[in-house]
């Protein structure tokens, strides 16, 4: 009876060490979120095209505006809102996700989603003048979170998502925002398996007291 008390007190041991060195994944959806570029829905010279894998927002101007030749376009990347580099004529790189089917149970009206390594972003909502506003949600939660009023444009491998917020007038501005997610795994305890292994460490302790 000593051999086996030894033993399973080690095999517990073991199996505690493992839970804390393979901690289960908790996660909580946070988010950052910067402003871009702002103007006229109809009669802006640059526009967001995409973003690359590291976060970076890339923004194409019209040909002669913003410093570039009259005969093609150019791009410059945003981090953190601000240009990095020089501006020029071939686009980084993108990583922009694909369209897929949204994971919702809010019962709004489908638009589009995006997803991308495992993120994905739902917009949804009816997109016309006197309608609801279209709304965006991130996913893929049991549930998908409303995140803000706007139309969703991109989404990378990171999670972070690009989305413009717009009137439907001529003339009325639109605001372009990047929401740089600072989800990550935060390790949690498994709290039953610890409960469970002082119940029978103290279960342990009575029965060699009492026997």
């Amino acid at each position: 009876m000593r051999v086996f008390g030894r033993w399973s007190s080690v095999a517990l041991l073991a199996v505690t060490a493992v839970f804390f060195i393979l901690p289960t994944p908790c996660h909580a959806d946070s988010y950052q979120v910067i402003p871009l570029i702002s103007g006229s829905v109809f009669f802006s010279p640059y526009r967001i095209t995409g973003m690359t894998a590291s976060g970076a927002v890339i923004v194409s101007f019209n040909p002669g505006a913003g410093g570039c030749p009259p005969q093609s376009s150019c791009f410059i990347t945003l981090v953190d809102g601000q240009q990095v580099g020089p501006i020029s004529l071939t686009a980084p790189t993108e990583d922009n996700g694909t369209p897929c089917a949204p994971n919702l149970s809010n019962g709004a009206a489908f638009i589009s989603a995006l997803c991308n390594n495992g993120h994905e972003v739902d917009q949804t909502g009816i997109d016309e003048p006197g309608g609801l506003p279209v709304q965006i949600f991130t996913g893929p939660d049991p549930i998908a979170d409303f995140f803000a009023d706007g139309t969703l444009l991109d989404l990378n491998s990171s999670g972070d998502f690009v989305y413009e917020v717009a009137g439907f007038k001529v003339g009325q501005p639109f605001e372009d925002y990047e929401a740089i997610d600072l989800t990550s795994d935060v390790p949690e305890p498994a709290s039953l398996f610890l409960l469970g292994t002082g119940l029978l460490g103290g279960f342990g302790a009575m029965r060699r007291r009492f026997f």
